[in-house]
């Protein structure tokens, strides 16, 4: 095993398996401490295995499981914003910004839209 291999590996772990992208605190630096690289050579990592700088790939991965959220009937008491706290983001802006982002469309108008669906298939 590469390296390269060994990075997107620790790196899969550490923020998906150990859900790290939750913790709006956590950062690129505190990423690059726990793999033993330096700031720049992170950079270079995501760039080269993901093709994305650090804050973008923190904010797919909690997009990813907010859209889970919405589309989830256990998460229905939840408030939109209660969901964008839940995977890690601090504020409403940044939720909504970067949601649109990544989904094209509103947190509100994804969950209307993907549950109205599914209670037409019920």
């Amino acid at each position: 095993m590469d390296k390269k291999d060994t990075h997107r590996r620790l790196i899969d772990s550490l923020l998906i398996r150990k859900k790290r992208y939750r913790d709006p605190n956590y950062s690129a630096k505190q990423l690059s401490e726990e793999l033993g690289v330096s700031a720049s050579q992170l950079s270079r990592i995501l760039k080269e295995e993901y093709a994305m700088g650090y804050t973008d790939i923190v904010h797919l991965y909690r997009i990813q499981e907010a859209m889970h959220h919405l589309k989830d009937q256990r998460f229905a008491p939840y408030s939109i914003d209660d969901i964008g706290t839940l995977v890690g983001f601090k504020n409403r802006q940044s939720f909504f910004t970067a949601f649109k982002k990544v989904s094209g469309t509103t947190p509100e108008k994804y969950r209307l839209e993907n549950t109205s669906k599914s209670k037409q298939h019920e």
